[in-house]
């Protein structure tokens, strides 16, 4: 059966360490316990190969000593109190026993050597010799073990108390050392309680010891962090797409319900209904999902960063931006020398520098604009900028035309507003910044910095 575990960590700790304790001194108790018994043992064996040598010398004396008035004779003081029986056996008889004597009687040997005999409950060493080369007589030392024994379960009940003692001497230490261990989880868990799904501010408590626990709590705040920021960035995804969406859907909804109560709609305006729901439906596609990529951006809920080739991906924008304004000028300067390596995300720069590309041909001087683009870089700076010839924005507002879903005064174009907040947001999370100023040559100059690092030696 499975023996269920405390709740609490402490417990946990307190009766592991207990169990431990237990182990490790009952253990090492009885090893000490079978050391001494082995010990004793074998100083038995020895005292009775002694007394053998000695009652050898002069086995006749067993005999001659007489035939039981004197069988308590201490055979020359070898004998006294020493809890030990000599007899002598001929031809499978005792002929002669001296000794403190059993209360029962003990077998005649059968075999010689060393053995333990088992005799009404008590135990006997024994030592059985020839007396001489012929065998005919054999000399019988036994040795009563009880003592031995009795020291032997007096030991085991020492070392049952010490390590009883010792489990609830370590049992009570541990309870209370865990105590002071555990006030930084407590703490943790103190402030995880008091956070709420609604707040997304509150963090949980600095601990800087132990070491563990403050690893713990750096990994719970940033968790936390993070959790913070993707709870913000979906409440701004949801307010802005709330926002931003109820006029078009609004349009789209009065359009579809014309064509519904008017199936008789001359084409001309049939065809102007339809051309206006397209235009919503683009323009709510656009806003879809220019608004998932902020909120991406915002939650930072971005793959792994990787080496980007940015004159390679500044080279492929242009060629494809202008195949979309087939009417604008796109002249490129890149440095033919090596550019610095970037660590970011290849797909977030290629759509911060497709807004850029198109704001600029959108925005420049109709039909034929210009637009220049431009690469270059300083120490640990890579710059792209990017200018039109169009009629530019004035300087108080070129902040605010930063921020999500602001436009121009007055718009040129088609748009939601959303491709400035881009850029901006691109450039902060690869370590730059997006700034507006005049052009040269009149219009708006966008450069979109990035931070970078020394491009590798050549082989």
């Amino acid at each position: 059966m499975k023996l269920p575990l405390p709740r609490s960590l402490r417990s946990q700790i307190t009766a592991g360490v207990a169990l431990l304790v237990v182990l490790v001194v009952a253990l090492a108790g009885l090893i000490i316990v079978a050391r001494i018994d082995h010990r004793d043992r074998t100083d038995v064996d020895r005292q009775l190969s002694a007394r053998a040598d000695k009652v050898r010398e002069d086995a006749d004396k067993l005999v001659s000593e007489g035939d039981g008035a004197n069988d308590t004779d201490d055979y020359g003081g070898l004998l006294v109190g020493s809890q030990s029986v000599v007899r002598l056996v001929s031809n499978g008889q005792v002929v002669a026993e001296r000794g403190d004597r059993p209360t029962v009687d003990i077998p005649v040997p059968s075999s010689d050597g060393m053995s333990t005999l088992y005799v009404g409950g008590q135990s006997w060493r024994s030592l059985v010799e020839p007396v001489d080369g012929t065998g005919d007589e054999r000399l019988q030392v036994l040795q009563d073990l009880s003592p031995i024994e009795q020291r032997r379960t007096d030991n085991t009940r020492i070392v049952a108390g010490v390590a009883v003692l010792a489990t609830l001497v370590a049992a009570g230490g541990v309870w209370l050392i865990t105590r002071v261990i555990m006030q930084p989880l407590q703490r943790l868990r103190a402030g995880v309680q008091r956070i709420r799904p609604a707040d997304t501010s509150r963090m949980l408590p600095q601990v800087s010891r132990p070491q563990e626990v403050a690893d713990l709590s750096a990994a719970l705040n940033g968790m936390l962090g993070q959790l913070q920021t993707s709870m913000r960035a979906t409440r701004r995804f949801t307010a802005d797409a709330g926002h931003e969406l109820r006029t078009p859907l609004t349009v789209l909804g009065m359009n579809l319900e014309t064509l519904q109560r008017n199936p008789r709609l001359p084409a001309g305006q049939r065809q102007e209904a339809l051309d206006a729901m397209a235009v919503e439906h683009r323009r709510i596609t656009a806003l879809l999902e220019g608004l998932q990529i902020l909120a991406r951006g915002d939650a930072h809920a971005l793959p792994p960063r990787a080496t980007v080739d940015l004159p390679a991906l500044l080279d492929e924008a242009v060629r494809h931006a202008r195949n979309r304004h087939p009417g604008a000028t796109y002249d490129v300067h890149i440095p033919a020398e090596p550019a610095p390596q970037v660590q970011g995300w290849s797909t977030g720069l290629r759509l911060a520098v497709d807004n850029l590309l198109d704001n600029a041909a959108l925005h420049g001087r109709r039909p034929h604009g210009r637009v220049d683009v431009s690469l270059s870089w300083d120490p640990g700076r890579l710059h792209i900028a990017v200018s039109d010839d169009g009629p530019g924005i004035p300087a108080d507002r070129r902040e605010a035309v930063k921020e999500r879903f602001a436009r121009g005064s007055r718009p040129r174009s088609p748009g939601s507003g959303l491709g400035l907040a881009l850029v901006q947001q691109q450039a902060e999370l690869h370590g730059g910044a997006l700034t507006l100023a005049d052009a040269p040559g009149g219009g708006l100059r966008a450069t979109l910095t990035v931070q970078s690092r020394p491009a590798e030696p050549a082989a």
